[in-house]
């Protein structure tokens, strides 16, 4: 075997091994992203919420009550019955009363 052909199978074998990493490495990366993407994408169930909410925050502010939002609804020019309107779900958070809470159970 001559120096030339043996230099020449060195650098095609060395040609070959490099597309063949670069190939198994980019699937790698395909299937990686591809699990990535998955994840992120994938529908996770909400857990419940751990008691009742008992206020609504409005623009930085909390407010527990019908008549705190209104009064600062109403100096801000603006309708509390439009924003009820709108936002149905924090007007029910208001309007709903409390639980009554008995202590602990023992």
């Amino acid at each position: 075997m001559s120096v030339a052909f043996a230099h020449g199978l060195r650098v095609a074998f060395s040609r070959f091994l490099t597309i063949t990493m670069t190939l198994v490495l980019l699937g790698a990366l395909v299937l990686v992203w591809a699990k990535v993407i998955g994840t992120l994408t994938s529908h996770i169930d909400p857990k419940p919420p751990i008691g009742q909410p008992q206020g609504v925050v409005w623009q930085s502010r909390v407010f527990t009550t019908e008549a705190q939002l209104r009064r600062y609804l109403n100096a801000k020019g603006l309708s509390y019955s439009r924003w009820a309107a709108r936002h149905p779900a924090a007007f029910a958070v208001l309007q709903a009363k409390p639980a009554k809470h008995h202590g602990a159970v023992g």
